[in-house]
This record gives structure tokens, sequence and C-alpha cells, in this order.
């Protein structure tokens, strides 16, 4: 009993060890939250080639609570999958001052320390551009470029010397006085004796941080002292526009200056390839070598990590090759591709999900979009989404169309994926409360306007023309999967024509049909080949307004006269299938995989006559 007690005691009296939380930051995509020289400092990792001789990374400033921030994610996944991380620290608003780089040094150690680049690419957003500018002037030799989106450049533009004495630990006058010494614009002949390249996009009628202060004279000066520098100047303020986070010049020269040996473009992460027989597809290899391995004399492939390495038949011009590869039907499939010089690999790039199976375009209005009360999850883990650009998984809301809500097409990709044994690609097209009208290509003209006009104009002579920006953004949508590149295009639209509550806005039968119609030759020919088209009997608005037999017969009529294929009737899909109990017109979580199941009725028999006896 005694020992009992005097354990208790001496438990009592050891002092107890305080747990040390790690710093908490949320990031735009996933990713290390650390500390260096105790402030606050993030990392999100890309897999960089096994052969490289340091891992490229990009660093961003300013690394604040809120920054970096959503927008910049769609950069970062261009950097990731170049294989470019990004990392930052945050240096509290240190406007560029000696204290401010001390922090900058420990994040410079560390990355390196953790075996990344010794000269990463700096990108300054606004007064970050304070911060990663002046810590690069400083440091010339370990800069391998940098980047700004309307970087403020000029102390004396922007904060102004009252405001950023305090962080240089200088009165005003005493900071005017030494400006020279600190201001970034004036200390830029080492970045240009060591011949780091810059880059800026910033717009011309930017107020907060004017161009002609800051990038413009940047270049300027940069010019003068034999620098080079890219300046973009969009017509923009200093906002949130989408152009300056997701400018593809801006990705280009990051990739081709942060000390990448190869970058892939062709296939990426989670891409579907339409297959052109039943058992395999023709796979586009592209991409671009760096500095690294421009020395390279061959490229090789392999699908799949136990698989041989094989020659990629393709020249290579300018450091850019271009080729096509067959791949088995299935997935997801790894895909290496390295540069091999005297037999030895000098660099590599791979994606380890993509697949070679059915691919379909998605288009119409809510129906076909993000509507639903529930968003719906590709269960089978092989539904991918393309957005024009960039693929990922099939998990509502669907990339590239409009609404928050939940989509058939999960659902719907599972169904086939199942079905068939093959991963399945969407490219969901669809915007809410539209008439065909609004799809038609620019220039067309009709008597009537449909319900909402802002995808329309009312012409002098009383006429109605469509601005044709939708069907533009579909058929650029479609032209990306490139000629033959998708399976069939998936159309489910009507309510927005037909029994609208102003009469005169209502779209006749006829003219319906005649829109339609025009819509499906038309984008035949822009995107280059006989696509076909499964059209939906659609026309339900809510109870006691459930179906518009004019619509109806003309999307029936598309069918008999075999403009399109037969799609679901959608209409029949009511009560407790319909959101609100019943009441609304989108569908609830058990609608929406009721409809899925409709539409993979219609497509599953008509792909199982396409790919019959197809095998190669």
């Amino acid at each position: 009993m005694m020992r009992v007690v005097l354990m208790t005691v001496a438990m009592l009296l050891v002092p107890a060890v305080a747990t040390v939380e790690p710093p908490k930051k949320v990031l735009p995509l996933d990713g290390e939250v650390f500390e260096a020289a105790g402030r606050p400092a993030f990392l999100i990792p890309a897999k960089a080639a096994p052969d490289a001789p340091a891992k490229p990374w990009v660093w961003y400033a300013p690394t604040l609570p809120n920054l970096p921030g959503p927008e910049e994610k769609w950069m970062f996944e261009r950097f990731r999958a170049a294989g470019i991380a990004v990392a930052g620290i945050d240096a509290g608003e240190s406007y560029g001052s000696p204290a401010g780089n001390k922090v900058f040094d420990a994040l410079y150690a560390a990355m390196t320390a953790k075996g990344y680049s010794k000269k990463p690419v700096l990108l300054g957003r606004s007064r970050g551009g304070l911060m990663t500018l002046s810590w690069a002037t400083a440091n010339p030799d370990k800069v391998g470029a940098f980047v700004g989106i309307y970087p403020v450049c000029d102390l004396a533009s922007y904060p102004g010397v009252e405001r950023a004495a305090g962080a240089f630990e200088l009165k005003p006058a005493e900071l005017k006085e030494k400006l020279k010494q600190f201001n970034p614009v004036d200390r830029l002949d080492g970045l240009a004796k060591a011949k780091v390249p810059l880059f800026a996009i910033h717009g011309d009628i930017d107020k907060v941080v004017p161009v002609e202060a800051n990038s413009g004279r940047v270049k300027e000066r940069y010019a003068a002292l034999g620098g080079t520098m890219t300046l973009i100047v969009p017509p923009q303020g200093h906002n949130m526009w989408t152009g300056f986070f997701q400018c593809r010049e801006l990705v280009e020269f990051v990739v081709a200056h942060a000390g990448v040996g190869l970058v892939l473009e062709s296939p990426q992460e989670y891409q579907v390839v339409q297959r052109n027989a039943k058992n395999v597809g023709t796979v586009r290899v592209r991409g671009k070598l760096g500095e690294a391995a421009r020395k390279a004399d061959a490229l090789e492939y392999r699908v799949g990590a136990a698989s041989p390495w094989k020659k990629l038949d393709t020249a290579i011009k300018d450091g850019a090759f271009d080729a096509t590869v067959e791949v088995a039907a299935g997935g997801w499939h790894q895909f290496d591709v390295r540069a091999v010089a005297g037999g030895k690999a000098v660099a590599s790039a791979g994606v380890e999900r993509f697949g070679v199976g059915e691919v379909f375009v998605v288009a119409g209005q809510s129906n076909s979009a993000n509507h639903g009360a529930e968003k719906q999850v590709a269960k089978s883990g092989r539904v991918a989404a393309f957005d024009g650009a960039h693929w990922q998984l099939a998990n509502d809301p669907q990339p590239g169309a409009s609404g928050t809500g939940g989509s058939f097409l999960p659902p719907f990709g599972d169904a086939v994926a199942e079905k068939f044994g093959v991963p399945v690609g969407l490219v969901a097209c669809g915007v809410g409360a539209t008439s065909v009208r609004e799809w038609l290509p620019k220039g067309a003209t009709f008597p009537n306007p449909p319900t909402l006009e802002g995808n329309v104009r009312k012409l002098a002579d009383g006429k109605w023309e469509s601005k044709g920006e939708i069907y533009a953004a579909f058929c650029a949508r479609a032209k990306a999967l490139g000629p033959n590149g998708f399976r069939a295009v998936l159309w489910h639209q009507g309510e927005s024509d037909a029994n609208q509550k102003d009469a005169i806005r209502t779209l006749p039968g006829k003219l319906y049909r005649e829109y339609l119609e025009k819509l499906i030759r038309d984008s035949r020919k822009e995107i280059g080949w006989d696509a076909p088209w499964f059209v939906a009997q659609v026309s339900y608005h809510v109870p006691g307004d459930e179906a518009a037999p004019d619509i109806r017969a003309a999307q029936a009529a598309l069918w008999k006269d075999s403009v399109a294929l037969e799609g679901p009737d959608s209409d029949a899909l009511k009560g407790e299938l319909r959101e609100n109990g019943g009441k609304g017109v989108h569908f609830s979580g058990p609608g929406l995989r009721a409809h899925a199941a409709k539409w993979a009725e219609k497509v599953g028999p008509w792909l199982e006559q396409q790919i019959a006896g197809k095998d190669r």
C-alpha cells in the first residue's frame, strides 16, 4: 500500500509536458503547415521526378492568415501537376524589410534542407511583390525567376514611406533618405547580372498599385540593365479578376524556369481517353523538356510500373514532343515518360491514374447541371470530370456546369463503368434556366425571346438573336477532347421553352425542333466530326404542369428522323423524385439516381452495339 501511495505522489510531482500543437492554416490544396524561425510556414508538395537533382518549388507571398486563398488553387494545381511544390512563410506586414528578409532566409534554409531547389521561382501577389522582390534583389544567386500578380515593387507607391517605416525600424524621414537602399525597384542590377527572368501580370487601371510605378517601372529599368521581363497588361484594376489567377502564360513561365526536367501535358491525372475499339484506345502523349533534359536523344514510355520501357516514336522540336500510343481499355493505369541521353534517364514525369474508356458530353439546362437537391458521389472511383483543361474525380458539383448542388452524372458514370468495366469521363456543360435559343450559334435569329435575356439580344427589326457565348463554350469543350474524342452528347433541356408564364416567351414545338437540329448540325461542323446526340424528353415544371406535348413531340421527331438518338423520358420522374417533396422542377437525391438509371438504360444497349466485334 505504501509503495502505491509513494508512486502516486511521485507521479503527481512530475511536471506535465505541454503538448505543442502545430500551427494551423487552411490551404487551397492539401499540404503541410510547420514553423520556421518561429513563424507559420506551409508546403504544398508535388511528386518530383526521381532523377531530378533537386525538387522544384514556387515561393509564394504574402503568406498571411487568409493567404494563399482559394483563388490561387487553379495555378497551384497546375504547378503541382508539373512536379512543382508551393511554399511560403508568414513574415507579417514586413514590406520587404531586413527583418522580413531574415524570416525568408529561414524558409529558404528549411526548404533546401528538405531537398528542394536552391533556385526557387518567387511569386509575389500585390504587397507580396515587395517581400519576394526585396529578398530576390538581396539574393540574386538563389533565384530561378520572379513572377508577380499586380506586384508592389516600389515602397513609395505602396504602402508609402509613412506606413512602411515601422517595418524597417526607421522614422519616415530616415526611410525616405535611405529608400534606394531598400526599395526593390532601385536594386535590380544584381538580378540582371545573374540573368534572372521576370514576369508580371498587372492591370492597366490599377489605382491601388499603379502599373506605371511598379511593374512598368521595373520592366523599363530591367531592360536598361540588360535583363528580360515579360509584362502582360489586361484592362483591369486591383481586383479578383479570374484572369490574374488563371493565367496560362504565368503557369508556363513558372514551369519553364522552375527547373522541371520534363512536363507531361497529356495524359493528365484522372484523364479518360475515349476508346476507339472495344479493347484499346489511342492516347496522345504530349509534353515539354526543361533545360535539364534538352540533351536527351530519345524518349521512352511505359504503362504500369512493372511494364518494360518502350521507345516513344516522336521527334523533339524546340523541347516539345507530341506522339500517340495505343493503350488497353481499362484503368486506372499508371503512365510514365522519361527522357534518355546516352542510355541514361535524365528526366521523367508521369501520372498515377488515367484510363481508356467511355467519355460523354452532357449539355442542356439545370437538370443536366448541378441543381439537384443532393450532391452525388461516384462510388466506383472510376468516373472523372473534365472542365475543359483539367481532369478530376466526378464528385458533385460537376466542373464546367452551372449550380452548386447535385447532378445525375456520378451515378450514371458508375452504372456505365460497372456494366462495361472501363473508366468513364464526363464533360458537364449544362447552364441552368436556358432555352434552346440561347444555345444557338452567334447571329442565329428567332421571333420571340426566351424568359431570360442575358444570352440573347434584340435587333432593330424586332427579331432576337443569340449572342453565341454558350454555343462557343460548348464547342470549345468538345473540341478540347479531339476528333472522335467522346462517345456521344447527352442533351437534357426543354423546360425553359415549354409553357412559360409569359406566353410570348414559349417556343412552339416546330421551332424547338428546328433550333435543336440546327444546334446539333452546326456543332458537328464546328468540332469537325459527326458526334452522336441523345435527346431526352423534357418539359416538366411542377405538379399540374407536367408535360408540353408539342415540345415532347419535337424531341421525339429528332429520333424518328435519325438526327438524334432516343434519350430517357424524364417527365415521367415525379412525386418524391422531385425536390421539395415533389413540388419542384429539380430532382431530389433519389430522383437524381433514378434519372441516372434512365440514361444508363438508353445509352447502354446502344453502346453495346457500338463496340460489338470491334476488338483490335
